[in-house]
């Protein structure tokens, strides 16, 4: 298997754990009412941006569909800046 095959393998390979964990945790927020704990989450998103496996316009996209889908509604401005502030952050870590 060539490098480029593994690398579009591994990257697929995230993108559909990443959705999976993204919806289990806005799930669970809606489901609860609560904000669930996210430092596993933005370890997680965090490792795949800094790997080279998603970029940061993706993990957004990701975390709004994945909002969108648990919660049967859109972000509201100010918590899609938040997101934004938040991933932003975590992508800038070194």
């Amino acid at each position: 298997m060539s490098p480029s095959k593994k690398y579009a393998d591994a990257r697929k390979a995230y993108r559909v754990s990443l959705r999976h964990k993204l919806a289990k945790n806005y799930q669970q927020e809606s489901d609860a009412n609560v904000i669930m704990d996210r430092r596993w989450m933005n370890g997680f998103m965090a490792a795949g941006y800094h790997s080279g496996l998603i970029t940061l316009k993706d993990l957004k996209l990701e975390c709004l569909s994945a909002y969108k889908a648990s919660f049967g509604t859109r972000m509201t401005s100010a918590q899609e800046r938040q997101l934004e502030r938040r991933l932003a952050k975590l992508c800038s870590m070194e």
